[in-house]
């Protein structure tokens, strides 16, 4: 973890909490191993895998081998050392008429305070086959799920009975309205909502032997109604504060550490916008791992400010990547999250090797499932990523009504006369003398640029030669770079106004990616 001991994990913290004048400096936490074996924040995660809990259940028909090679076979005997499985998620219940499957956890936990028999024997045969393969494995629980907000009914149990307690009612939203999908969440500035949570925790918990729990405030991102978010970040602190106790308690009595791993939006000003406090709850020493962002935004240097902020708290950060995409694109932002100084790599909606988002809709994926499944045993180490193909667009932030305040304004478009700088990262070290780029070329989408204008690029404030400049359709140029001025990590690049040009105003870039070959 970046070099970070037991010690700088509390002792910084503590001084950090002093200097602030926080109060009273943030004790070790008895729920963290101090020199003794079990669960440590401080091991080694090369990829944590988070499986959504929605493998076709158990039966008859399908034995305890065909309902883990859906999904979690995928991930043995590569570079994946930590497993997340969802087992709480509050858009669905037993009304459905749907056959359970693990995520549906907590949504049948009540009011027995344990699994059906049938939920128990997969947990149980996750919580062995994650043994067996000497795999760290943590429980997961969506902290607001909303996908019933369009759904034809509620169907949770609380949120059936107790409407009141839900952000908002059922109504026609605008469609780009965060409302639309944020009224079937839970308001947590009610007490009765962050009860029925903790009691889920305290005894779910309790009855079975992870490593771990997360907290996952992606799924999703609003927590108190519009506009109350901030006078309520010590209520979603206390809860936390709550749920740190729990898992101490739960650790001294089974002898040996329960790990807290919390997701939160890209930043820390994001998180504030939504209710959460994430700073604060890094001072008081609440939790063991940062999973940064909803991965929806992965190309973005933004990431890197939790990376930095965690680690000054001497807590390991992991930024997220939704969806398994291809090769390529993998490897890249597995490259990005190391250059931005992560330790290592989250994937989120995991369904195995044989599916990926395209076009905003889950689609299979088209390469060769080998190449995809090599690309587990690729993505966990720089060392191993270094050589290979890769791909760093520019990020353009997100635009989508369930992210709430997670909805960053892009990049793009970037008008040529205002000669505004555009990030780009790029996770490769190009200057390696080992395994040097072969190519190195950065593509340019423009629009409104006349047939005989020309354009000019600069890069970390170097111009890059004409002659390396190439117009290669009506809304496309190319650049030839060298490896310097490029770097590792952040890069800025300028896009202006080139030879023959009349500098209109509607010139301007709408995209821009590099592509490194070897």
């Amino acid at each position: 973890m970046n070099g970070l001991t037991n010690f700088t994990r509390w002792a910084l913290p503590a001084a950090l909490a002093a200097l602030a004048g926080c109060g009273e400096a943030p004790q070790p936490d008895p729920g963290t191993p101090m020199g003794r074996t079990g669960p440590s924040p401080d091991r080694q995660r090369r990829i944590i895998v988070n499986d959504d809990g929605e493998a076709e259940p158990l039966g008859k028909d399908r034995p305890r081998e065909a309902y883990l090679a859906q999904r979690f076979q995928d991930a043995v005997g590569s570079q994946v050392d930590t497993y997340f499985i969802c087992v709480g998620s509050t858009d669905r219940g037993p009304a459905t008429g749907k056959k359970a499957r693990l995520q549906d956890t907590q949504n049948r936990w009540f009011p027995a305070m344990e699994a059906p028999p049938e939920i128990d024997r997969m947990t149980r045969a996750y919580l062995e086959a994650a043994r067996e393969a000497e795999m760290e494995i943590f429980a997961s629980i969506r902290m607001n799920d909303i996908h019933d907000a369009w759904a034809p009914r509620l169907t949770y149990p609380l949120k059936m009975a107790r409407p009141d307690l839900l952000l908002g009612a059922r109504a026609d939203h605008a469609p780009d309205a965060v409302m639309r999908a944020f009224w079937s969440g839970f308001d947590y500035a009610k007490e009765e909502v962050r009860t029925h949570f903790l009691d889920f925790i305290r005894t779910y918990c309790r009855q079975y032997d992870y490593d771990g729990l997360e907290l996952d405030y992606f799924r999703h991102p609003l927590f108190f109604k519009l506009g109350e978010e901030r006078q309520h970040l010590d209520t979603m602190t206390g809860f936390v504060r709550t749920v740190r106790g729990i898992l101490r308690e739960i650790g001294r009595e089974r002898g040996r550490p329960y790990l807290l791993a919390i997701r939160v939006p890209d930043t820390p000003e994001m998180a504030l916008r939504t209710g959460l406090d994430v700073e604060q709850w890094m001072q008081e020493g609440l939790l063991d791992l940062l999973i940064v962002g909803g991965g929806y935004m992965p190309y973005a240097g933004r990431l890197q400010t939790f990376v930095d902020l965690a680690h000054r708290y001497g807590i390991p950060a992991y930024p997220c990547i939704n969806h398994f995409r291809e090769p390529v694109a993998m490897r890249s932002l597995a490259s990005n999250f190391w250059a931005l100084g992560a330790d290592g790599v989250y994937l989120f909606n995991y369904f195995g090797v044989g599916s990926g988002m395209e076009g905003g809709r889950m689609v299979p994926q088209v390469s060769d499932p080998a190449e995809r499944r090599k690309v587990l045993s690729q993505m966990g180490d720089p060392a191993s990523l270094q050589g290979l193909e890769k791909q760093f667009p520019a990020d353009n932030g997100t635009s989508m009504f369930y992210g709430g305040f997670a909805n960053p304004q892009g990049q793009f478009p970037v008008r040529l006369m205002e000669a505004g700088p555009i990030e780009l990262v790029v996770g490769d070290e190009l200057g390696n003398a080992e395994q040097p780029p072969g190519e190195l070329l950065l593509k340019i989408s423009v629009a409104d640029v006349a047939a005989g204008e020309g354009i000019a690029v600069e890069v970390n404030g170097a111009r890059v030669p004409s002659d390396s400049l190439e117009r290669t359709g009506e809304t496309s140029y190319s650049a030839r770079l060298r490896k310097e001025p490029l770097k590792q990590g952040l890069n800025s690049i300028v896009v202006l106004p080139g030879a023959n040009s009349t500098g209109r105003l509607s010139s301007r870039v709408t995209g821009l990616e590099l592509q490194v070959r070897y």
